[in-house]
Order: C-alpha cells, then structure tokens, then sequence
C-alpha cells in the first residue's frame, strides 16, 4: 500500500469512527433531531426520542414529516408543519412551540426548528427538524400566568397599588394604582423627596420610625404605616394611606424593600364616627341616668304605694324608651316629631285618627328636645287618659304644631287641646308630670310655655327656637312609623298621677 493510498484509508477510517460516533450520540439524545428531504420527508432520526413516543424508525421513514404519528391529531399543526419545510427549503430558518401528541392522547410542548442543510456551495440539501420538550417550562409559566391574573384581580378589587424601592440606588417604582393613590401622573419619576412631600406632617415621623425598624437586620424585616396625604387639614377632606412592605437583605445589608398601599380613608372615616358616637353615647348616658333620677325622686314624692309607683315609674320610663328608639333608628341625628307623637300614644293607637288628631309639617327634632317632648306629651297623655279627654267616650285631643315667625326669629308652636272631657280642675299640688310641662321642657329648651286649665278642656302650649330643628335631614315616615308598632312596653299601660 502506497503512502497516499494510507494516509486515505486512515482518513476514511477517521470520518467513519467521528460519523459512528455522532450517530451513537444523537441516538441517545433525547432532544428530537430529524433530517428530511427538501419534500419533506424524513430521512434519519434519533432513536431515543422515538422510542420514548413508542415509535419505531420503519414507521417514519420515508414519510412526509407532517403525516408522522406525533403531528396527526390536528389539522391545523400538520398545515403549519407543511408551510414551515416549504419556508426552510428556500432557505429560510424557523423556530417556534410545537404542540406534540404521544399515545393515549397526551401532548407535550416542543421547542421546534426547522432549519435549511447547506452544502460548500451554499445549496439547500437537506433540511433538519430538531425539538426540545418544554412542557414543564410552558405549564410553569402558565401557572406563573394565572397567579399573576389572581394577584392582579385581588390588587384591582382591593384597589391596592404595588411599589418596590431600591435601597442601593434609591430607585422607586410604583405601579398605576399606587400613582393613582397618591395622585401622581406616569411620567413624573418617584424619589424619596417627592413621597416625603406627600405625607402628612404630623405622621411623617411615625412613616421614618416603621422604615428604620424594617431595614434594622436584628428585626424580621416587616414595614407597616398608616399615615394622612399633605394638603388637607380638614378631617372631612383628608385621605388616608395604609402601607406595608419587606425588606430584603443581602447578609445584614438592606437592599430592597417591597410592599403595597391602599386608601383606607372610609375605614379611618368609619373608625372616628364610631368614636364619636361612643362618646356621644356616654355623654347621652350620662344625660340619661340625670333625668332617670330625677323621675325616680320626683315620682316618689307624689307618695302612694310601692306598686304605685313601680307603676307610674315603669310607664315614664318606657315613654324616655321609645323617644331612644327614634333616636336610634335615625343613628341620633334626630327624630320625627310626628313619630314622635305616635310613639308616646301608642298605647291609644286605635283612637288616632278618630279622637286623636295629629297635624303639622315633617320636622326632625334634635334629640334633647325629642327627649323632653317625649316626656311632656306622656305625661299629657297619661293624664288625659285618667282625668282628661281620653277618660271617657267622647273627649278629642288635636295636638298641632306649626312654625311661626316670633320677632323675627321662627320658632316652632306646639299645642295640646283637650275638648269633649270631665270638667277640668286646677290640680291642688305640683307633681312631676306638671313640672315637665311647665318647666323642665321650657328651661331645657329656652322656650316658653302655657299651662291653661280651661274647664272645657286642658291646653298646653310649647314655643321653642328653630335651633332644635334637623335641618336639611327630611324623616321617612312610613319606615319610622312602621317600628313604632313593634315597640315593647317596659310595663303596663300608663297609670301615672294627674298633672
């Protein structure tokens, strides 16, 4: 053998063993490689990848690659699959996800080229199809996708802004509805010094104090501040701002802190109503307790038994109750005064409308004087059931108010007027029931009052300012009026002393 017919043999023994060995590593691979014709038919592939989907090398060689048992479960992968070895046979390279079937109907996700084969030239002789599975990538980022889509919901209904800040270099980013929270526009850049701004004085301290602990290394890292935005000193006009956050450290380095905010002004809103209503109750209880008291005292001078006065004591307390209730339904902006009315004769309802007349516009009495009113007019109507116009079967009372103009000045005109009843007789003493009418309703609300014992019938009258009027608060009557005939009695039906 010649010296160049040798060095040939060697070289054709070399290429042989390399091309032994690419086969050998390309049938182990488990990354999909095929060679087609520039028809499209397969001419090699891998062994491990077909073994793996159950397929042998008889079944897709010398077949049209898009016919190849992976791609026949859909049309429109096939069609897709001819288009791509059409553009690669031309030239051309492509790359995009593939949706493969496997036996059983299971399908995996591929990575997917189809790419031209050159030769010296720069001919197309071959074309090569390769795919990686990328399921476990593409169920990662679907999942990925949809706690995104969750997160981002449960931000959008808390209307909850997200912002991140980066310690090292002072970068703040936040996202539209943190702008939207703090009323800042998408292209002014956020620092330190414009948030700074933006806080309340008052609270700014307290906002340093929440961010020195969180970026403390011996501490667990948490932010949280509620703080009021500048620029509104009135409680009714300020906005308030609930922060929380991370921080993220590199050793004892703080490098990161991420977090979100929200707008919880209604809450901080809801939370001062709820203070002052508690104090607006312990000042009322306090109120409440004086004149409970004082009926207590005054009831018993009038003497008599001690049933007698669990009796006149239980009926006055149930007509300070149901003047509560109305306060109540209305959360103490006031009370109706024709609710008021209906609720302290609720024991006569039957005789409304026949031999009680009500008449007078809709008012909304502030709640001292729904207080004192309703005690007058029980005790007008306990005496007008004992001795007055209600005592018999013929008597009338028409209780009327009006505004009228007093000097100049409104004021609000009520009257009480008995016909049709026994003869009225002065009463020989004072009790209680005549010191409400004359004088604690007067002096408690800077009126006047007449008492008039007419013998045809009893008229009391009561003028007080139009400051113990709810303006601009107009009362439902038909929600009001429907409660007062659900009201339990503390006790039985008024049997107190006469006026």
């Amino acid at each position: 053998m010649t010296a160049d017919s040798e060095s040939g043999f060697l070289a054709q023994s070399g290429a042989g063993a390399s091309e032994r060995m690419l086969r050998d590593v390309l049938d182990n691979l488990f990354a999909f490689v095929g060679v087609l014709d520039l028809q499209g038919r397969m001419v090699e592939a891998n062994r491990a990848p077909l073994e793996a989907a159950g397929i042998s090398r008889a079944d897709v060689i010398g077949q049209y690659f898009w016919d190849c048992p992976w791609w026949t479960w859909s049309k429109d992968v096939q069609d897709r699959l001819q288009q791509a070895v059409a553009r690669a046979a031309a030239g051309e390279t492509l790359r995009y996800d593939a949706s493969m079937g496997l036996p059983g109907g299971a399908r995996i996700t591929l990575d997917f080229q189809m790419a031209p084969l050159k030769d010296d030239a720069g001919r197309v002789v071959r074309l090569v199809a390769s795919g990686t599975d990328i399921t476990w990538r593409k169920n990662a980022e679907r999942e990925l996708q949809i706690a995104l889509l969750r997160t981002e919901l449960a931000l959008e209904a808390g209307q909850t802004g997200v912002w991140e800040h980066d310690l090292v270099t002072g970068e703040m980013v936040w996202d539209t509805r943190m702008r939207a929270l703090f009323s800042l526009p998408a292209h002014i850049p956020v620092t330190q010094e414009m948030l700074d701004s933006m806080i309340h004085a008052e609270d700014f301290l307290r906002t340093r104090e929440a961010s020195s602990l969180a970026t403390d290394p011996t501490g667990d890292g948490e932010y949280e501040a509620e703080f009021r935005l500048a620029g509104a000193d009135h409680t009714a006009n300020e906005r308030w701002v609930a922060a929380r956050g991370r921080c993220l450290f590199e050793g004892e380095t703080p490098v990161r802190m991420i977090g979100i905010a929200r707008d919880i002004t209604d809450r901080k809103q809801r939370e001062g109503h709820i203070h002052m209503l508690m104090r607006e109750i312990a000042h009322r209880s306090k109120n409440l307790l004086a004149v409970i008291q004082a009926m207590a005292r005054q009831t018993a001078t009038a003497g008599g038994t001690a049933k007698e006065f669990e009796t006149r004591f239980t009926a006055r307390l149930e007509a300070l109750a149901n003047s509560q209730d109305l306060l109540v339904m209305q959360d103490w902006h006031g009370a109706s005064l024709r609710d008021l009315a209906k609720s302290q004769l609720v024991h006569y309802s039957d005789l409304i409308g026949r031999r009680i007349l009500i008449d007078g516009p809709d008012v909304m009495l502030k709640p001292e004087a729904a207080q004192n009113i309703g005690l007058a007019l029980h005790e007008l109507s306990t005496n007008a059931a004992k001795y007055g116009a209600l005592s018999n079967v013929d008597g009338r009372v028409h209780l009327n108010w009006t505004i009228v103009q007093d000097h100049d000045e409104p004021v609000l005109c009520m009257t009480w007027r008995e016909t049709g009843g026994p003869e009225v007789e002065p009463p020989a003493r004072e009790g209680f029931g005549h010191k409400v009418l004359k004088r604690i309703a007067a002096n408690a609300l800077e009126g006047k009052v007449t008492l008039d014992f007419a013998p045809d019938g009893l008229v009391w009258r009561l003028e007080i300012p139009t400051s113990y009027i709810v303006h601009g608060r107009k009362p439902d009557p038909d929600e009001a009026s429907d409660e007062l005939g659900n009201m339990s009695a503390l006790g039985a039906a008024p049997l107190a002393g006469r006026v």
